[in-house]
């Protein structure tokens, strides 16, 4: 590319030459596309993968992302108004990306075309400027999953500006949906009988004076579920509802008949013709909703997420924006076969940009487990309190699990400490893994900004249960210092209890460091192993003396990062009846503390033991990294220790895991913990082969 801007800058001789130059430049241009290397050396299949340099996406497109075998494919729209679809080979970890259009839309995230694997086997995409014209375009790849070689462009000119792209293929009927929104910025759709190789208008889905917001799902038979605001929720106090459509007629949750479909540009349905599943108050300027996500369970139940925004500003307000827009919450309801079940499951932030001050960094569903989803924030999802790096909020994408849907979600960082927001996150799974991919970089609105395109792969969890009941007791502290442990922890006590079968609980301690309180200490008597995740705190000699009995009776201790300043104060002003523990980590632990290696470098982490069984089974051969950096320990490591697993970082090394004696009691040391190590699968496998070494 940049040879051909060097052979453009030459002087030309005639106009036929310049004739000749310019059809060469604009084909290569249109049809631009560029790969990015494959595997490099020792890197982690299981980090962040940057997959574009230069990528977008609104979130009332749907697909914007398949798996289809080893492959994800996903679209985009770049800074400069490019649409693109790009491919990552998971096999070979090469991306590609191919540019569609070129100055034939404005920038504006909202012009992001939708994906659908046609029949077959062919890609489709359907795209749509920002509701300035009333052009619905679209193409196919001329041969299967190729994104190097498409159709050319064809257009749908529909009844009125067209905004959005929705893709629904029903293979009892044979016919391809295409959901957008139209004239009076009502729901429409077209129809498809070729697999989108040419389209019909099909209908007016709402007529109502409001815009309506629209997410859909499908069971790819015959049915195809959505849910809908009022309309935006800068103009109205927006409820959320659910309908469905089937054999041409539309239905509440619970199948009773609204009444037909329309087949004409005008429609007698509306949003509250449909099943409530969240009451905003339509006359109050408060709990404003606004849809976000929709899947449909195993049994085809569907279940959703949404966003509320707690503070809004004056309804229709465009200039005091300032006033509102701080205080978002995610929500997520399901279908139970008989009644909504709605709760609010997490702070969702700040808006995103002033003006737009129902923008959130957004939610999205695991398309085949109820009961996991993804989300962007800035704010501690369960306190609320900001998110900072450098003292500015930053939005950092969060996995969400619960054990199922009748217990509390527990949530884990997949970014931390990010030097750039991280929104918009899409959710993939197959049987073999789980994929997310999500946008980072500047969003100042959806005209303006500059965003990578960022994936990362997550192994799907075995559940084996062979572990019995024995009880696991965490003891951790919510410290801004202490990387998270305070999520971090009960999400893993939480996945472990549900992977293997044991008890778990977690204290999470209170009060200040050098008079802290573990809630519920007394009740350790009963557990089989301790897991230490704290730092810097000061326990009643009664809570300390716990502790100590534990450890005296011979049981296993384990300890995760900050363990090695579990109980180690700086200060001297402990009060009366409150003690430290210094000698915890050379006597219980085995090793000194001596600081940490660079906070901006990694950590590449490679065995010292032959791999294959016991606390090293299912550990990689080759190096693995942790984001977070190295705890450095000299040669203060006990000489009888096993060290199991050692680490690098700028030219420094240090062991990051070993096993050894504290009397009869086994102890097991890591110094990773870094919170984004909770979604890396050989990190997990580190702490579970511990803990089934521990207590065996």
């Amino acid at each position: 590319m940049i040879s051909l801007i060097k052979i453009w800058q030459f002087p030309l001789i005639s106009g036929k030459t310049c004739f000749l130059f310019a059809c060469l430049f604009f084909y290569i241009s249109s049809t631009f596309c560029f790969s990015q290397d494959s595997l490099r050396e020792n890197e982690d299949p299981f980090q962040p993968k940057l997959l574009s340099e230069d990528g977008s996406w609104c979130w009332f497109q749907d697909k914007r992302a398949l798996l289809v075998e080893d492959k994800v494919f996903f679209t985009g729209v770049t800074a400069e108004g490019y649409n693109t679809v790009s491919e990552w080979d998971l096999s070979n970890n090469e991306t590609f990306t191919k540019t569609l259009t070129r100055g034939t839309l404005p920038p504006d995230d909202h012009n992001v075309g939708a994906l659908m694997l046609r029949p077959d086997g062919k890609l489709l995409t359907v795209y749509a400027g920002h509701s300035i014209d009333s052009l619905v375009r679209y193409r196919s790849t001329k041969s299967g999953l190729d994104i190097r070689k498409w159709q050319d462009e064809s257009v749908f000119e529909t009844n009125g500006r067209v905004c959005y792209a929705n893709l629904f293929y029903l293979e009892a009927t044979g016919e391809t949906f295409n959901f957008f929104r139209g004239n009076e910025n009502n729901p429409h759709y077209l129809l498809s009988r070729d697999e989108g190789e040419s389209w019909e208008f099909g209908g007016r889905l709402f007529q109502f004076e409001g815009r309506s917001y629209l997410k859909y799902a499908s069971d790819g038979q015959r049915r195809i579920h959505f849910i809908t605001t009022d309309g935006h929720p800068r103009h109205f106090n927006n409820n959320i509802y659910h309908g469905y459509l089937e054999n041409g007629n539309a239905y509440r949750s619970d199948g009773s008949l609204v009444g037909p479909l329309s087949t004409a540009d005008t429609s007698d349905l509306k949003p509250s013709d449909f099943t409530l599943i969240y009451d905003g108050d339509l006359n109050t300027r408060t709990d404003v909703a606004w849809t976000s996500d929709l899947q449909l369970d195993e049994s085809g139940f569907p279940y959703l997420v949404f966003s509320v925004t707690k503070d809004p500003i004056t309804r229709g307000e465009t200039i005091h924006t300032s006033l509102g827009g701080f205080d978002h919450r995610y929500h997520y309801a399901r279908w139970d076969g008989s009644e909504w079940i709605e709760e609010e499951i997490a702070f969702a932030g700040s808006r995103l940009y002033p003006g737009e001050n129902e923008y959130t960094g957004l939610i999205s569903l695991h398309p085949g487990n109820k009961n996991v989803l993804y989300f962007s924030a800035d704010a501690h999802p369960v306190t609320g309190s900001p998110m900072l790096v450098d003292g500015e909020r930053r939005y950092e994408i969060f996995r969400a699990e619960r054990l199922d849907e009748h217990q509390s979600w527990h949530f884990s960082p997949v970014t931390y400490q990010s030097k750039a927001d991280n929104i918009r996150p899409i959710v993939l799974a197959d049987q073999n893994r789980e994929i997310v991919l999500w946008l980072s970089g500047r969003y100042s609105s959806y005209r303006d900004y500059q965003l990578k395109v960022y994936g990362k792969v997550l192994p799907q969890a075995k559940n084996t249960l062979e572990a019995g009941k024995k009880k696991i007791t965490f003891l951790t502290s919510r410290d801004p210092d202490n990387y998270a442990a305070d999520m971090t922890i009960p999400y893993y006590a939480m996945k472990l209890g549900k992977a293997k079968g044991y008890q778990t609980q977690v204290i999470t301690g209170e009060g200040e460091r050098n008079a802290f309180h573990l809630p519920g200490l007394e009740n350790i008597g009963n557990s089989d192993l301790l897991v230490f995740f704290l730092r810097r705190v000061a326990l009643s000699s009664a809570q300390m003396a716990l502790i100590k009995k534990h450890i005296d009776a011979g049981k296993p201790v384990l300890g995760i990062r900050t363990a090695n300043h579990a109980f180690s104060l700086r200060e001297d002003n402990i009060p009366a009846g409150f003690e430290d523990w210094r000698e915890f980590v050379p006597e219980v632990l085995g090793h000194e503390n001596q600081g940490y290696g660079p906070a901006t470098a990694i950590t590449e982490v490679l065995p010292a033991k032959k791999l294959g069984k016991g606390l090293l089974k299912g550990i990689p051969e080759e190096p693995w990294t942790s984001q977070g950096n190295l705890y450095l320990m000299g040669e203060s490591v006990d000489s009888g220790a096993r060290i199991l697993l050692t680490g690098s970082s700028a030219g420094l090394k240090a062991p990051v895991a070993y096993t050894r004696k504290s009397g009869k009691g086994k102890v097991f040391y890591t110094s990773l913990g870094y919170p984004t190590d909770f979604t890396h699968p050989a990190f997990l496998q580190l702490l579970e082969n511990a803990i089934d070494w521990a207590l065996k």
